[in-house]
């Protein structure tokens, strides 16, 4: 096994394209996307900056005032009604989103003008915003009907954008729709309590008083700040880049077979799987020694990870070992199909389409948190992805246990390619 792997390392080493490809790429793109993202991710927002349009059609205080008139023509008792009163005070829909745009974070990223819609129009057409908040008439009305009495069906914030591919743009979309969801989730709990009738205590079955438990809370579920764009796509690039070895691997073999290398391997006594296995072995070092690579160059370059944790790299090293078994379980597939049928056809597509396509799912372009959700869901369940995941968490300094079912994930990966390469590969009397 020691002069396979010999034999393959020599051999990639006179490659200079390839290694440009599993080792500079990742590099140069680790740089291009950690400064042209910085601070999206980790929430440092002073280099990121854009100009929207509030084009304000509803009229709050009016809308307060009809709401009120409302609930005095109701019949209510005065106590609930001037509880009410009290309660519009401080859930004013348009106020709170003006206390989110002048929020810290938020107005370090975020210019607003109030404009009419025809102004609104032509800055956006000259690409003088990023987008249109049009605030609807009765906004206000109809949001504290649905908040605080469930009755009609609320209202809607409509943006207007023209680029939709922008990533100011997309910020600036998923900064509204959070505002929304947590306004229906605050929603949500109120309404929930008022069921409950504000009792402060529950009659248990045996008539004794238990004291009514809190909805929600926080709690802290990482010692670290959050991961920073540079810390981010150093993970995303290596472990995307990771899965070329497999194919790199395989088309070598490929070269073997084609110049009777791999039929005097077999005339020297060897069995065919001792090379399969071979293969599995430089591949999984090849891998374990790029990742080590590229952690390292980006730490020293990038100031991306401490160089004086062990505990830390020790994590880190042991997710990267399982995840370059599992790149040695591509490799000797794709070495079995190569060999078996004489086609450098399937490495292609899989350097080429095929580990394009787990880098999306995985999240290696863009965090699938920010896509739908069974994006994520998929992504977990690829190698990559879940590798991603792992050293996320790791890096989060989270349980081992959290770990262990996307290492466990990988390795069920690694079990399933390794044992579907010996069935395909072929044995020493069809060679």
């Amino acid at each position: 096994m020691g002069n396979f792997l010999k034999k393959d390392i020599l051999v990639l080493l006179r490659d200079r394209t390839e290694l440009m490809v599993l080792l500079l790429m990742p590099i140069i793109l680790i740089a291009i996307l950690s400064f042209a993202l910085r601070g999206l991710l980790g929430g440092d927002t002073s280099d990121f900056h854009m100009e929207v349009a509030f084009v304000i059609e509803d009229d709050e205080q009016q809308g307060i005032v009809e709401f009120v008139a409302d609930l005095e023509n109701m019949g209510m008792p005065p106590e609930i009604v001037l509880e009410l009163e009290h309660a519009v005070e401080e859930v004013k829909p348009y106020t709170m989103l003006e206390q989110l745009m002048e929020s810290e974070p938020v107005s370090d990223m975020v210019t607003v003008a109030e404009l009419d819609f025809s102004e609104a129009e032509e800055a956006l057409e000259n690409e003088e915003i990023v987008a249109i908040l049009t605030i609807p008439e009765d906004f206000t009305y109809r949001s504290l009907q649905k908040m605080l009495l469930n009755e009609g069906d609320g209202s809607d914030l409509l943006i207007t954008v023209k680029d939709y591919g922008s990533i100011k743009t997309d910020a600036f979309i998923h900064m509204i729709d959070r505002y929304v969801r947590t306004m229906n989730f605050e929603t949500a709990i109120s309404q929930t309590l008022i069921k409950l009738g504000h009792e402060e205590v529950l009659v248990g079955s045996e008539g004794e008083h238990i004291e009514a438990q809190e909805l929600g809370g926080i709690e802290s579920i990482s010692a670290r700040e959050p991961i920073t764009s540079f810390q981010y796509y150093t993970i995303s690039m290596a472990v995307m880049f990771v899965l070329f070895v497999g194919s790199t691997i395989a088309s070598k073999a490929y070269v073997e077979k084609k110049q009777h290398v791999f039929n005097r391997i077999i005339l020297s006594n060897q069995h065919p799987i001792v090379y399969l296995g071979g293969k599995i072995i430089s591949a999984s070092f090849i891998s374990f020694l790029q990742l080590f690579i590229l952690f390292l160059v980006s730490s020293l370059v990038f100031r991306t990870f401490p160089l004086d944790e062990p505990a830390f790299w020790g994590g880190i090293a042991v997710i990267a070992m399982i995840l370059a078994i599992c790149v040695g379980g591509f490799a000797a597939l794709l070495t079995a199909v190569t060999v078996k049928y004489e086609n450098d056809a399937l490495n292609h597509i899989f350097a080429g389409g095929i580990v394009t396509l787990l880098a999306f799912i995985g999240g290696s372009f863009f965090p699938t948190s920010e896509m739908p959700a069974i994006i994520g869901t998929m992504g977990n369940w690829t190698p990559n992805g879940a590798a991603l995941t792992a050293f996320i968490k790791w890096m989060q300094e989270l349980d081992m246990n959290l770990i262990l079912p996307y290492l466990v994930r990988i390795a069920g990966f690694s079990v399933i390619l390794i044992a579907s390469s010996i069935l395909i590969f072929p044995k020493r009397r069809s060679v």
